[in-house]
Order: structure tokens, then sequence, then C-alpha cells
């Protein structure tokens, strides 16, 4: 689904093309309740597409991180003390045992024992799905911001024209 955009033409009049339905809506012609209706809702989806794209850059680290991580598994650390988590607040002591397979968690608490090189490729893909998901997320949140201002602008203009027609 495509974003909302706003168009300004020519003779000024502000319009709101929603492009899921290819429908145009002037938001010129908008009573001030419709409007302030519009905004609330696009501030809303804002919100919303702004919490998601952290959610989706904090995810992002944690790949990259663990991408990290398995560059530090050499033979050479074998019998290394580490800390195993149990849960995500929980570690025990350990001990590395071996360094050329790992556990992948691939989500929903399933597992699945790869080779490091394997599991390097798969941390790399999610890193570049994250990302591509991340770039169209911040497109849509730059529109949204673009559609808020527009009505934002609109809404001002028409409670302004209220108080001098009053």
């Amino acid at each position: 689904t495509k974003p909302f955009v706003f168009l300004l033409h020519s003779v000024c009049a502000f319009c709101l093309v929603g492009t899921m339905a290819g429908e145009t809506l002037n938001i010129g012609a908008m009573p001030v309740e419709q409007l302030n209706a519009l905004r609330e809702s696009i501030q809303d989806e804002n919100r919303f597409l702004t919490a998601s794209f952290s959610q989706l850059r904090m995810a992002r680290s944690k790949f990259m991180e663990s991408r990290d991580c398995l560059k530090t598994l050499t033979p050479e650390n074998v019998g290394t003390p580490v800390m195993v988590p149990i849960t995500a607040s929980l570690y025990v002591k350990g001990t590395l045992a071996e360094t050329d397979r790992v556990l992948v968690d691939v989500g929903t608490g399933y597992f699945v024992e790869k080779a490091v090189p394997d599991a390097d490729d798969y941390l790399k893909r999610k890193v570049g799905y994250l990302t591509d998901n991340l770039e169209r997320l911040e497109a849509n949140i730059v529109e949204k911001r673009k559609n808020l201002e527009a009505v934002t602008m609109v809404l001002q203009a028409k409670v302004m024209e209220q108080r001098a027609a009053a």
C-alpha cells in the first residue's frame, strides 16, 4: 500500500490523493471537524510508524551485533569461559566447547543448528531484509509528515477564516 500524497494545485486547493482507492479528497473543502479528525488519524498513524521504525532498527542492530559475535568464534577460543543465556535476563556460567557450529534463533522459540558461515549468511540476509523495510518505512514516515503539514496548514487557514468571519 502506498501512502497518501498531498498535492498543491495551481489554484491553491489542497487535495488528498488516496492511492489505494484511486480517489481524490479535496481537503480544502473539508469542514474543520473533519480536518481535525484527519489530522489526528495521520498523527496516530505517524506515531505507529515511528514506533515500528524504532523496533525494526533495534532488531537490525541485534542481528548486526550477532554477526559481529560470530567473527569472534575462532578455534583458539575453545575452553573460554562464557555467559550462556537461559532467558532474556538469566545467564549461567559456561565454557565454549566448539566454534564451528552455533544455534540460531529463527523466531518464536525455535533454534536451528548451523555452521558459522551459514549462520553468518542467515544473519546477513536478515540485516538486508530489515534495511530494505526500514528504507520503505522511512519513506512512508516522510510522506505522512508532509501530509500532516498540509492538513495542519489547511486547518489553520480555515480556523483563521472562521475567526475573521466571527
